[in-house]
């Protein structure tokens, strides 16, 4: 193999890597944020691809030199990103999920702002649980196995996998998994809600002449705050066992994808 050979190879191999990075980071959580600059998530991927080339290029994979069959395997390898940034990014859904509940129940839903991380609309209190989750991921150097995740999928899927990912129960039992686990989330909260809900009903119904629903408003909403205030000191758990569950989802799609 001559000089060319060898410096095409190891090109495609780089460019194969990126992109497979680059993929992840573009819908992972705190990586893919909108806030950051396109430059500086290119210049991660990039940076990320230096450092994981030389134990990818030990294995030396198989690199098609034809320029369809090439194009074939960017496709695999941004779709393999894709695919594994969208299970990291099911951590995230669960604290959205969590908090339009609970913007519904305490009466935020039509306050609804911009998530200035991913640009799209989101409820005030998803978006107060994420900044929190994030920060508590970020001061446990949670994001390092975000990274480590991403390395160890080249032992399961290697470079140009043979198929791509199937198993749609799997997809299923993910979102399914989000909604109950954002539910759980939101419930001592939300159900304290739903209680004052009901009391403040059987006491209008007792005491009619009360005007209690100019009060009712301001009062559920101060309640409410003072609840999400007592339940900070358990948030941090609940992140750390989502978190877990989140990277054992990543490896059972590692695992399903192997087979």
């Amino acid at each position: 193999m001559g000089i060319a050979e060898v410096l095409q190879w190891n090109l495609s191999l780089f460019l194969l890597i990126l992109f497979r990075w680059a993929g992840m980071i573009m819908l992972a959580p705190v990586f893919g944020a909108r806030g950051v600059p396109t430059m500086i998530k290119l210049g991660l991927a990039g940076s990320l691809s230096v450092v994981i080339y030389p134990l990818i290029s030990a294995t030396h994979p198989l690199i098609p030199t034809e320029l369809l069959p090439y194009i074939a395997v960017v496709v695999k390898e941004i779709l393999v990103g894709l695919v594994i940034g969208f299970v990291i990014y099911a951590l995230t859904a669960i604290f959205q999920g969590a908090g339009q509940l609970l913007d519904f129940q305490m009466g935020f839903t039509m306050g609804a702002s911009i998530d200035p991380v991913y640009g799209v609309q989101s409820p005030m209190m998803g978006n107060f649980q994420m900044v929190l989750a994030t920060m508590l991921l970020l001061a446990t150097n949670a994001h390092h196995y975000l990274i480590v995740a991403l390395v160890k999928s080249y032992a399961y899927i290697p470079i140009n996998p043979t198929n791509l990912p199937g198993g749609y129960l799997y997809y299923a039992q993910l979102i399914g998994h989000v909604f109950s686990l954002a539910i759980q989330l939101a419930i001592p909260v939300f159900g304290a809600l739903l209680v004052s809900d009901v009391g403040v009903g059987l006491l209008s119904r007792t005491v009619p002449q009360l005007n209690i629903f100019s009060v009712v408003f301001p009062v559920k909403i101060i309640f409410g705050f003072i609840l999400l205030f007592l339940a900070i000191p358990f948030f941090g758990e609940s992140v750390s066992h989502l978190f877990n569950l989140n990277m054992s989802w990543i490896l059972q799609l590692y695992q399903g994808w192997k087979q």
